[in-house]
């Protein structure tokens, strides 16, 4: 049986789901959604202190940049996801934005849509922000939540 579909996702990261979920509120899409990483079921994906312990194991990608001049030609670990959620279900729950100068820089540009102002309510729609409550942060969404740095 031949399945065709209308849109092909490659990463269940956070853009990939949520990519995945805003297409398929249309019935008439076919969306598939491909993860090369299991389920994100191990209690240190959920447990914020235990996040390095996923380092280095069958759910994460063990890359490295190249070697890096100004670190002594080093090459630097990058933990990064493979399961369910991607990088944000290994990253101990933190979240950080860019900073407003460099959105409205990027609008500056020639970038209509990327100032700080006009991405702020993208972040907002996101967020389930529990312990701040104030005109920068959501309180009403399923994504980030918990304690923003």
């Amino acid at each position: 049986m031949k399945r065709t579909y209308d849109y092909i996702i490659i990463g269940a990261g956070s853009a990939g789901c949520v990519l995945a979920n805003r297409l398929s509120e249309n019935p008439n899409n076919k969306v598939l959604l491909l993860e090369a990483g299991g389920k994100d079921n191990k209690q240190d994906a959920k447990i914020p202190a235990a996040f390095p312990k996923l380092f280095k194991t069958e759910m994460d990608w063990e890359l490295y940049t190249t070697a890096q001049k100004n670190a002594g030609n080093r090459k630097l670990y990058l933990p990064r996801g493979k399961m369910l959620g991607g990088s944000s279900s290994m990253n101990a729950m933190i979240y950080i934005r860019g900073n407003k100068a460099d959105y409205d820089e990027w609008s500056s540009l020639g970038n209509k849509g990327w100032s700080y102002d006009e991405v702020l309510p993208y972040f907002k729609k996101s967020e389930g922000q529990k312990a701040i409550k104030n005109d920068f942060h959501g309180n009403k969404g399923h994504g980030f939540g918990i304690i923003q740095f």
